[in-house]
């Protein structure tokens, strides 16, 4: 089943989910410099999913709208969850969802 973007920016997103998928799998296993700190990732990856479950929800696509949103509410910055030994865990599953969401609305 295809996607209900019209090409618009329902495509738009996909770039910047594209890179934040690297992005978090890159710094979950240390392959950036120590100066990309959990701050940075957190402000990414809020950012990020919170536009794209607007411009998810806007083209009706309810399951990657609800995927985005959940997931800029547990990575956020300005209330940050206390996730401990969780935190990886939630950039690796941060990175799959982001790169689902770009494979299958491509």
């Amino acid at each position: 089943m295809a996607s209900k973007g019209g090409g618009g920016s329902g495509k738009t997103i996909l770039i910047p989910l594209a890179l934040l998928s690297a992005f978090l799998f890159f710094q979950t296993f240390g392959m950036l410099p120590t100066a990309v700190n959990d701050d940075i990732v957190r402000w990414a990856s809020c950012a990020t999913f919170a536009v794209a479950a607007v411009v998810f929800g806007k083209d009706g696509s309810a399951v990657w709208c609800g995927l985005c949103a959940a997931l800029a509410v547990v990575l956020n910055p300005i209330y940050p969850l206390g996730l401990g030994d969780l935190w990886s865990g939630a950039k690796i599953v941060g990175g799959v969802v982001a790169g689902a969401a770009v494979v299958r609305n491509w």
